[in-house]
């Protein structure tokens, strides 16, 4: 197996056609072409299919881009490393998210950045819209859905476990969850997974509260205004609230950033930085594990 045949199998399974590989490599289609039927031999295994012109991986190959998609994420840090890229850890990082995982998760937590890379300069953008990271808008995006641009590299960063919260002094642990007052989503939100779940499970609440962002029902919840859906990351930390359900999987977090970026070494230290974060931090996003004796889950519909 030629490894460098390995960044023309996960271009085109990004992009899906010869010719987009062929202008990002800066090289003819033949040759990706050729590289590409020299894996599969070397492999003995099909590798893409064609379907309405766009090569589309095999499911040979789809159990197994993950750990493709690490090799070339561990050959690109072995290259930065040898040429000494690492030596420059300073200027700016653009990174873009939603506020609440910005300012329920990130922010507390930059200290310990600085305190590593004090010459390395962040800049935190709190906005739900798709900044476009082909036109350098941002470095790096954290999104909490996966995304579906072809050409951007991503990678799945933590499940987000949610829960319903409220406050303890607001909880009646004989009071049905559905018959407590509800802090919800405003109507131009009710096709959020966090809505749906809520419309699923608990459709005839009495909500006396309606946000747009998801620290303002935290803020809320914990001031006992009313029970809510909330993200287990953002909700475990704050005393007065208490879980009410079972943690359960509603959203993921994605790391998504251009392919030019991805070896620079400001902004791998970052993402290497920030999943050891979320990797000690694994409890805290899987959220509670309820018991009979805790009374909490026993409110019905």
């Amino acid at each position: 197996m030629n490894w460098n045949d390995l960044k023309y199998l996960l271009a085109l399974s990004r992009l899906g056609t010869l010719s987009a590989v062929a202008k990002e490599a800066g090289v003819d289609m033949t040759t990706v072409s050729r590289r590409l039927k020299a894996l599969e031999s070397a492999l003995g295994a099909q590798l893409f299919q064609r379907i309405d012109n766009r090569y589309v991986p095999t499911d040979a190959l789809q159990q197994v881009l993950i750990r493709a998609e690490q090799v070339e994420l561990e050959i690109g840090r072995l290259q930065s490393d040898l040429l000494g890229q690492n030596e420059d850890l300073r200027g700016r990082v653009r990174i873009t998210s939603v506020h609440t995982f910005i300012n329920s998760y990130l922010l507390q937590r930059l200290p310990d950045f600085y305190e590593r890379y004090p010459d390395i300069e962040l800049e935190v953008i709190a906005d739900s819209s798709q900044l476009d990271l082909g036109r350098h808008e941002a470095d790096l995006a954290l999104r909490m859905g996966r995304p579906d641009q072809s050409s951007i590299v991503t990678r799945r960063m933590a499940d987000l476990n949610y829960a319903v919260y409220g406050h303890e002094a607001l909880v009646d642990h004989s009071q049905k969850i559905g018959d407590l007052p509800w802090i919800l989503f405003e109507d131009r939100y009710h096709n959020l997974p966090e809505a749906l779940w809520q419309q699923q499970h608990y459709p005839d609440v009495k909500a006396r509260l309606f946000c747009n962002v998801g620290p303002a029902m935290l803020t809320a919840a914990s001031n006992g205004l009313g029970v809510a859906c909330l993200p287990c990351y953002m909700a475990e930390p704050v005393s007065e609230l208490v879980a009410l359900t079972e943690a359960f999987p509603l959203r993921a977090l994605w790391l998504l950033m251009h392919p030019e970026k991805r070896n620079l070494a400001r902004i791998r230290v970052f993402v290497d930085w920030l999943e050891q974060q979320l990797d000690s931090d694994t409890l805290l996003f899987q959220g509670p594990h309820l018991t009979p004796g805790d009374g909490h889950h026993n409110s019905a519909q």
